[in-house]
């Protein structure tokens, strides 16, 4: 299993999980590796934090963990900004990493479980800035036709 990211113009993880990932792994890479990713060396932190539905991320020590860190401002499932179920219209790791990701990994015929892993490392150290500048800039769109849309998928309009 693989978490990652994208902060603006930057890719975040990826990070590699063995085996099944419950709420006290997941609250552990929050805090050993994802947050002290999201900090710059100005000292900046996004000013929201957005997560999917899968249930590690919505136990209650975790979103105690997201409360302190982004009070009022973390999207996602029981959180203060709720994210829609079944939404990938919208989010940047699902309209492009993903996808992205996946068609240059298995570009080729994978070895092993390392092998995999270094094709994901590569796949993700070649997403240049402007790149995710562009998914942001689309994201952007995303969001406006979904509120032309009254909040609709979208994914045919596109």
């Amino acid at each position: 299993m693989v978490w990652c990211g994208i902060w603006g113009t930057k890719i975040v993880g990826p990070f590699f999980i063995n085996g099944n990932l419950k709420a006290t792994g997941y609250l552990k890479l929050l805090h050993d590796d994802v947050f002290p990713s999201l900090c710059t060396e100005a000292g900046t932190f996004p000013e929201f934090f957005q997560q999917d539905g899968a249930p590690p991320h919505y136990e209650c020590q975790v979103r105690a963990f997201l409360d302190e860190q982004f009070p009022e401002k973390w999207i996602g499932c029981r959180g203060p900004v709720e994210w829609p179920p079944r939404s990938p219209d919208l989010t940047p790791l699902d309209f492009y990493l993903w996808g992205h990701l996946k068609a240059i990994v298995y570009g080729v015929k994978i070895r092993d479980v390392q092998h995999l892993k270094l094709r994901i490392l590569e796949a993700c150290a070649g997403i240049s800035p402007a790149v995710l500048l562009s998914v942001c800039e689309e994201w952007e769109k995303r969001v406006a036709l979904t509120i032309q849309h009254n909040g609709q998928h979208i994914e045919y309009i596109l």
